[in-house]
């Protein structure tokens, strides 16, 4: 079982070419406040924007999401399946000057394994030990084959950071982050900004082509792209689907587009606490119900102007594993009625928990609406990003409408949120039969055969619906044509290697 990265180099310079340095500022808006910036700590979409930026990982993706390499430039796996061996990019250093080699890789594995708070150790569990073979050379020896773990490379369980800064700076290491990407940390304002420079050092500096770039928190996609029309931020990430229009009307501006991997779903909470205990969360009939009473076009078509793609499947149809037998069952209100009918009930009450931005709001009043009429009454409690994350975090709500950017695999995605003791599980469903499909496609290297695990692993959440997914989004960026070089890859992550004032 071979497979080697090596002429793909030039891939990961997606769109790159060399470019001049600038005494330009590239100025972003983001929609939410990142989290903690250490790769082992980080549960947001938006740490994963910055880190983009700030720290490279041992392998990316491409935009047709084959596995490329960053700072290893190839791999070798073993013919059993339970080792792979990376030779690392030479000459690279840390943001502190401090040589990124083969120990660096052993260190920051180990870290993320061993920390208690680390929210890596699901995504890194099957390495069992790592060796620095040689400067350039490392081994990982893994448990049981593990075929998802270069995607779980290509995301922050691959990121490095410096060994030096995360062991002087121990719990600090976070405010202020030492890595080995193009940029390097200068400052962060809570809830307003974080600045990155040009690190000079970048082993890949000549495809660089901005001085600094500014994440500006910006919660509101309307403001996020008044902003940049005014001039005021060069790019704004996630621009809403009823703002598209201006876009592309706008002369000055650029609509960045591309099909996404991320996933927005209902949540029902079957076990964990308090909040558990309701009809919804103790009835997988009603939960059937109620994804009968709700129309996942008529969410797409109200709340985004059909720019989302509908769907009923955590993983997106751009995967090779998705699962095109499982076709989303039509709105079907009478059959949704005998179902409540069934279990006893006339109105089902449901209270329904969401971060309270403009699309997840949109999204919430639809579905109350459409709910409303099968005999659910659903009541909505919007909230604050910050308060909703640490509810949902916690299992803190009865239904939450849950947005998951979504990985280059399905096992991340699939573990984290179906296995029992799945990192995003935080709604507590448990099926020991789910967990041993999905263990054995993780060691299962035939494509086919992994499809089919991927399959009944499908006919199983979509049972049980302690999940409802409704959508993919798309992703979107608006950009001042004065910015060059953007490429989208599925992840929805602004790559800046490339990225340089246009001509």
């Amino acid at each position: 079982m071979k497979r080697i990265g090596t002429a793909l180099a030039a891939i990961l310079m997606i769109g790159s070419g060399l470019v001049s340095a600038s005494a330009a500022t590239l100025r972003v808006g983001i929609q939410d406040d990142p989290d903690a910036l250490d790769p082992a700590l980080s549960g947001t979409y938006t740490g994963r924007f910055v880190f983009a930026a700030l720290c490279d990982k041992l392998v990316d993706i491409s935009p047709d999401l084959k596995i490329v390499p960053q700072l290893a430039e190839a791999w070798d796996w073993a013919a059993d399946g339970k080792s792979v061996t990376f030779t690392l990019r030479k000459n690279v250093t840390f943001h502190d000057g401090t040589a990124f080699d083969a120990a660096a890789v052993k260190f920051n594995i180990e870290r993320m394994k061993t920390m208690p708070d680390s929210k890596r150790k699901a995504e890194l569990a099957p390495i069992v030990s790592v060796e620095a073979l040689a400067a350039d050379k490392v081994k990982f020896n893994l448990s049981e084959p593990f075929v998802p773990l270069l995607a779980n490379l290509s995301d922050r369980a691959g990121m490095m950071v410096s060994p030096k800064a995360a062991t002087e700076k121990a719990g600090d290491f976070a405010a202020a982050p030492v890595c080995a990407g193009p940029y390097q940390f200068v400052e962060r304002k809570s809830r307003d900004l974080i600045r990155l420079k040009k690190y000079p050092g970048y082993w890949n500096a000549g495809t660089v082509g901005y001085d600094e770039v500014v994440y500006y928190y910006v919660p509101d996609s309307t403001v996020r792209l008044s902003r940049v029309r005014a001039g005021d931020l060069e790019l704004a990430e996630r621009v809403a689907p009823t703002d598209l229009k201006t876009v592309r009307d706008d002369p000055n501006l650029t609509l960045h587009s591309g099909q996404g991997l991320a996933v927005s779903h209902l949540m029902f909470n079957v076990g964990a606490g308090a909040k558990a205990d309701t009809p919804l969360g103790k009835n997988a009939a009603l939960r059937q119900a109620f994804e009968l009473a709700i129309d996942r076009n008529v969410i797409n078509r109200v709340a985004f102007n059909g720019e989302f793609l509908a769907d009923n499947q955590m993983i997106p149809p751009s995967s090779p594993f998705y699962d095109s037998a499982h076709k989303a069952p039509t709105r079907d209100v009478a059959k949704a009625k005998a179902l409540i009918a069934a279990a006893g009930m006339t109105r089902v009450p449901v209270e329904l928990s969401y971060e309270n931005s403009a699309g997840d709001a949109r999204v919430a009043q639809i579905i109350q609406s459409m709910a409303a009429e099968a005999g659910f009454d659903v009541k909505l409690l919007p909230m604050e990003t910050t308060t909703a994350i640490e509810r949902y975090l916690n299992g803190n709500f009865e239904a939450y409408i849950g947005n998951w950017s979504g990985r280059a695999d399905p096992d991340p995605t699939l573990v984290a949120f179906f296995s029992c003791a799945g990192s995003q599980n935080v709604n507590k469903y448990c099926n020991k039969d789910l967990d041993a499909i999905l263990t054995q496609a993780r060691g299962e290297a035939d494509e086919a055969k992994r499809k089919a695990l991927y399959a009944k692993a499908t006919d199983t959440y979509l049972t049980a619906l302690s999940s409802i997914p409704l959508y993919h989004p798309n992703w979107f960026f608006a950009a001042r044509k004065s910015v060059g070089g953007i490429v989208m890859v599925p992840d929805g992550l602004l790559r800046l290697v490339g990225v340089k004032p246009a001509n």
